[in-house]
């Protein structure tokens, strides 16, 4: 090693070597098979993180960090980050016994992000163009830039995934795109059509990687479900825990990706993304959810990282007008004039006749047609996920949690439903049951009520 590593070339190395052992008992056999050590003289903690800390300490002090640095990098040469680091702190006759001695550039990049991007035909548009040309224009700002290299994939397929992480070996591996809970992440198919990948089979593929990659963003509506699969096996994932509208994605990734190349960690990137949404007053700061692999007592821990604290916020106004500024009425239709203010007074009256009629117009308005028309099925699936969140939310905030999409999906799933766009008439039946049952007890408790056609917001 022709010069003693920096304290950030050690937490590369530390970060490296977490990577590329995820197991105390694969660091135990590499050190009694290539230097005859035993890992328990060293330390006989079970933290992971502690493990590595202490071996690097040991092997720096005792002169033998240059040798395990190179062998470790022999048994995991798939390993991007750790050859990555192995060049930069090994001196070329060393790293040519291996491999060829690196270019100046590869030892100038220290990660690399894939972008799989994916807006197939059918679904609504995302603004995907727009989110990688911030990621990239931050990337072009950062004084360290030369450390970074982005490879985007537009249109991706599911087989993107593997072959773009064979071919580039990326240390962080980005989805933009849409996301349909349970039923998984939206691919394209080779027609263009949508490929729905569930969370069970991304962590199988991912698993498969678990050693170059460290981290998966999933910029996408409601992917917490893949994202907390996923982080079985790779260290860090970012999920949406619920639907992320255009805006708040694109503010995420750019506040994620600037504070990763002015060299914060992880964790610092996520809350910055967090912190850009709320700045942008887009009530949307909570949605993105950080999961951290970890180790305890021997088994796999996945925890969320930075969650939210019941934050006490001063009241600057007592008034109706102060509560009603804290409703999101937000939209992303094509026609940003869509404005849910009447639907909002309808709803905090209580006229959920007319409440109910307001949605009718403003969804039709947001799909492009005019009162007395109807919505097509191919309307509702690309129906922007910012505004059925705005309705939703505004539903079951003045409903007191009786009324809204969610409340009857949960239903809907309960009797039998399968969320697949299709139609199952006995699980139908059996939801309209419930509902009418519900609707004659609420309507002793409610002024106003009406009876399940007219409860029911799919009658528009």
């Amino acid at each position: 090693m022709p010069t003693p590593p920096t304290p950030q070339q050690l937490k590369q190395l530390r970060d490296a070597l977490l990577s590329a052992f995820p197991e105390r008992s694969s660091l135990d056999q590499l050190l009694y098979f290539e230097f005859k050590k035993n890992l328990n003289q060293i330390t006989k903690d079970s933290n992971l993180n502690v493990i590595v800390f202490e071996l690097i300490k040991t092997a720096e002090s005792e002169g033998w960090l240059v040798d395990f640095i190179d062998a470790a990098r022999k048994e995991n040469p798939r390993n991007s980050q750790l050859e990555v680091i192995a060049s930069t702190l090994l001196s070329p006759s060393t790293t040519s016994a291996s491999t060829s001695a690196p270019t100046a550039q590869s030892q100038l990049i220290q990660q690399r992000i894939l972008i799989l991007a994916a807006n197939p035909i059918g679904t609504s548009q995302l603004r995907l163009d727009e989110e990688l040309r911030e990621i990239q224009q931050g990337l072009q700002a950062a004084r360290q830039r030369e450390q970074f290299e982005i490879k985007s994939v537009l249109a991706a397929r599911s087989r993107d995934i593997h072959r773009s992480i064979f071919d580039f070996k990326p240390q962080i591996v980005h989805f933009s795109g849409h996301g349909a809970g349970q039923d998984g992440l939206v691919f394209t198919d080779e027609t263009g059509q949508t490929k729905l990948v569930d969370g069970v089979a991304l962590a199988r593929l991912f698993k498969l990687f678990k050693t170059s990659v460290n981290c998966v963003v999933l910029n996408a509506c409601y992917s917490e479900i893949q994202a907390r699969a996923i982080a079985q096996h790779i260290n860090y994932v970012v999920g949406m825990s619920q639907a992320v509208g255009d805006r708040a994605a694109i503010e995420f990734a750019v506040g994620f990706y600037d504070a990763l190349w002015a060299g914060e960690k992880i964790e610092f990137a996520h809350e910055l993304g967090c912190t850009l949404i709320q700045m942008q007053g887009i009530s949307e700061q909570l949605t993105p959810k950080l999961l951290k692999k970890s180790r305890k007592n021997g088994k796999i821990c996945v925890s969320e990282v930075n969650p939210p604290s019941n934050e006490v916020v001063e009241p600057r106004s007592t008034t109706n007008q102060q509560h009603d500024l804290d409703d999101d009425l937000s939209s992303d239709s094509a026609d940003r004039s869509i404005d849910y203010t009447r639907l909002r007074d309808l709803l905090k009256a209580g006229k959920w006749k007319d409440a109910n009629y307001e949605t009718y117009l403003v969804m039709l308005k947001v799909v492009g047609r005019k009162e007395g028309d109807w919505i097509r099925d191919s309307e509702l699936l690309n129906f922007p996920c910012t505004d059925l969140r705005t309705i939703d939310r505004l539903w079951v905030k003045y409903s007191n949690g009786r009324f809204g999409f969610s409340v009857q999906k949960k239903i809907y799933l309960e009797v039998g439903g399968i969320p697949d766009g299709k139609f199952y008439a006995e699980a139908w039946n059996k939801f309209g049951d419930s509902e009418a049952s519900k609707a004659k007890r609420r309507s002793r408790r409610m002024e106003n009520e009406r009876t399940l056609d007219q409860l029911h917001l799919g009658d528009i």
